[in-house]
């Protein structure tokens, strides 16, 4: 069946398009466009009343900073320096090589647990989306409780991926979007297959997951719009 056929009546729907290996990211990122508003209508139902109140108290509108955020890289960066024992100007080079040692292998044995929290907790608050996912990626196939993993970094304030893309300058796009929920889906199936969640959790964590992850996204364009808001009226 074509992609253009296919039409979101309920949270499966969309979530058998976004994981399925059968079409491509520009597919699935056109499909989300096309159908928003059947998606908003859908995945709306899932949002609690206290979910809701949630969403609009953890709207951080102070973050429209972006000297002051500038100022506070330069200094995590000098810090994650003196943790990696490097030089600052190296710390680039560094997260990008432990970024690739991600993607090939998977694994991250030869540095130090404490090392690999120090890169992961600045890769959340200054790296890529790229960077954001590897690391989510690694920490979902690293935990013993991957609900728990996933309610924390999908929920604000936690120094998560939900932290990183609230931010206007991280805005997250249709694709990030599909890319973030292929990955928790895959680490959720993998529980799944391991016997660590049964097969109703996974279909529940994969249901909550998504709705976390649309409820951020949109949190996020709505941030930018405020921010295009101030701009033209300065």
């Amino acid at each position: 069946m074509e992609i253009q056929a296919i039409k979101p009546t309920d949270i499966y729907t969309i979530r058998s398009v976004l994981t399925s290996s059968n079409i491509t990211f520009t597919e699935k990122s056109d499909y989300v466009r096309k159908n928003r508003t059947e998606i908003k209508n859908i995945l709306g139902t899932e949002i609690s009343t206290s979910e809701y109140k949630g969403l609009m108290q953890n709207r951080p509108l102070k973050k429209f900073r972006p000297i002051k955020n500038s100022f506070t890289k330069r200094g995590d960066k000098i810090l994650l320096a003196k943790t990696l024992g490097i030089e600052p100007a190296e710390v680039d080079d560094y997260i990008e090589n432990v970024q690739d040692a991600l993607k090939n292998i998977d694994e991250l044995d030869f540095l130090p647990q404490s090392k690999i929290e120090a890169i992961k907790t600045y890769v959340y608050r200054h790296g890529s989306a790229d960077g954001v996912i590897s690391f989510l990626d690694y920490e979902l196939s690293h935990s013993k409780n991957i609900l728990k993993t996933l309610y924390t970094t999908l929920e604000y304030h936690t120094g998560g991926a939900a932290d990183y893309f609230i931010r206007p300058v991280h805005r997250m796009s249709n694709t990030t979007m599909i890319q973030l929920y292929n990955v928790i889906d895959k680490n959720i199936e993998a529980a799944r297959s391991s016997g660590c969640i049964s097969e109703e959790e996974t279909n529940e964590i994969a249901r909550w997951s998504l709705v976390a992850i649309y409820n951020i996204q949109n949190n996020s364009k709505f941030i930018n719009a405020v921010k295009t808001y101030k701009i033209l009226n300065q």
